[in-house]
């Protein structure tokens, strides 16, 4: 079963964004980075967990205070405001996989 997750985290660096997109990469999620400090999470796997994610966030971000929320209904609803045209929207990937 697929596992969407959220994660927000107080501050970030440049090197540390690209190791957690090395670490995305490696475990093959989906994901969605448009604004700083947050990002969505697929996991088409199931295998993975919030306190796990967390706990491996604190080996990329250690000391930085961070949320990571499991969503698990169906019928979740969200809005946004940002780019949306052909050549960038902030939007498409969200409506393919969230």
């Amino acid at each position: 079963m697929r596992k969407r997750f959220v994660v927000a985290l107080d501050s970030n660096t440049g090197e540390q964004n690209e190791q957690f997109k090395e670490y995305i990469r490696d475990l093959r999620l989906g994901w969605w980075y448009w604004l700083d400090g947050f990002w969505l999470l697929t996991d088409s796997s199931g295998e993975l967990t919030a306190s796990e994610l967390r706990d491996d966030l604190g080996e990329i971000y250690p000391g930085v205070r961070k949320l990571v929320l499991e969503l698990r209904g169906d019928d979740d609803t969200w809005a946004g405001f940002g780019p949306k045209n052909d050549a960038k929207n902030m939007f498409s990937w969200l409506k393919r996989n969230w």
